[in-house]
């Protein structure tokens, strides 16, 4: 899940005729610069009073709507199961609701977590357990906000004979497609399998690769980013990342170097903007692109435009600091990833948002008085335009008002 950022183990690809894109020469290098602080972002807690810890946040394409995890009691009335629920907040009417639900819209024992809203709002697809019919089965579903129906999406079981546990799911805007992701347990060299389920038809689409993982699918359900995560010996690169046409099956490497050599380097956590125009990841390569990369072997994140193969790679605000875990605006112009600054322990990441027109980035993870916070982000923390993030975080400083034990949700605002 992307909400708890992990140590990277992964692979990524690219295509072979990507080329490299020169660095905006107004790119800033530092991330308190006074074109930041002139933006004034404004900054909200939309967990204000919780009890319990919040997070894996995401956001429709309109920055309206808001869904996100929970462990509080508090939220909403009546939420007596003791687990982590899902739910809905409007930032327009600033109500929030419970949706892990029965279909007759009683409490699950099993509650729900992980999830992601379709662009459109309308659609909320989570991890729950006996919420479609009067099966056991546990996985992802789809909640239709406007009619209160509830579909079954899949579980470990279609992927995998045996044991396996999920690990992360994406929706189409329309809510149609989902893709989701399976990690196999109890076997000497685990694997990861990814499938596309076609909500309208039924139809389940497994791809075909036994180590894909962390799908991402576009807008409208057809391409789908993922990585492939390798155990060596087996391959090398352990990990890379690949763009997949879920319609006629093509595949493409992404992590693919300016002269269209195959880097040696792991890659992964791949990104797809809403229109299907640009993907962004992650990597330790430093052939990707020409020139030199001022935080040399460390993670740097990397955006491809889909289009024309060429590729950029997004400098981490801090040279020597490490960059990961992308996500992209829904009209790829914005891309917001994780920093961890040199000298901090793995994990400790700030969140950063760069214009790939202007290449100006700003720290999306402040303080009112300028200091970076450590934060995470879950699946489609940006909305359409990129002027709307959600992230959760611990630090109760980023907002008045009292903070959540474990940590809450915020909204971020950049006009």
């Amino acid at each position: 899940m992307r909400g708890k950022l992990r140590a990277m183990v992964v692979a990524v690809a690219a295509s072979a005729c990507a080329t490299a894109l020169p660095a905006p020469v107004d790119a800033l290098a530092s991330p308190h610069d006074r074109h930041e602080r002139a933006e004034a972002p404004s900054v909200q807690r939309i967990t204000e009073g919780a009890n319990g810890a919040s997070g894996d946040a995401s956001v429709s394409a309109n920055g309206r709507y808001v869904v996100f995890e929970s462990s509080a009691d508090n939220l909403v009335p009546g939420d007596t199961n003791a687990v982590t629920d899902v739910f809905l907040h409007d930032l327009r009417t600033h109500r929030t609701e419970r949706i892990s639900l029965t279909p007759d819209g009683a409490e699950t024992p099993d509650g729900g977590s992980s999830p992601v809203i379709s662009a459109t709002g309308r659609y909320v697809v989570f991890r729950s357990r006996a919420l479609v019919g009067d099966e056991e089965r546990y996985g992802y579903v789809r909640r239709d906000l406007r009619t209160g129906d509830t579909d079954w999406v899949g579980g470990t079981d279609e992927l995998y004979e045996g044991r396996g546990t999920l690990t992360g799911a994406s929706v189409s805007a329309d809510g149609r497609y989902v893709s989701f992701t399976a990690r196999q347990t109890g076997t000497g060299r685990p694997g990861h399998r990814t499938a596309v389920r076609d909500l309208a038809t039924g139809e389940l689409t497994l791809l075909a690769s036994p180590w894909a993982s962390e799908g991402h699918l576009g807008d409208d359900g057809r391409r789908l980013v993922y990585w492939e995560s390798v155990p060596a010996p087996v391959q090398n690169p352990p990990s890379r990342v690949f763009l997949q046409d879920l319609r006629t099956g093509e595949s493409r490497r992404l992590d693919v170097a300016a002269d269209g050599s195959t880097t040696t380097s792991r890659s992964g956590f791949p990104a797809i903007s809403g229109n299907g125009r640009v993907a962004a990841f992650a990597s330790w390569a430093t052939d990707l692109v020409p020139g030199e990369d001022a935080n040399g072997a460390g993670l740097d994140v990397f955006v491809t435009d889909l289009r024309t193969g060429k590729i950029r790679r997004v400098d981490a605000p801090v040279p020597q600091g490490h960059s990961t875990t992308p996500s992209l605006s829904g009209d790829g112009r914005y891309v917001v990833f994780g920093f961890t600054p040199p000298g901090t322990t793995w994990g400790t990441t700030h969140l950063y948002r760069t214009d790939l027109r202007t290449g100006r980035t700003a720290l999306v993870s402040r303080t009112p008085d300028g200091t970076p916070a450590s934060a995470t982000t879950g699946q489609r923390p940006a909305d359409a335009h990129g002027r709307t993030v959600v992230f959760s975080s611990a630090d109760g400083t980023l907002a008045p008002g009292t903070p959540s034990p474990g940590g809450d949700v915020y909204v971020r605002t950049i006009r």
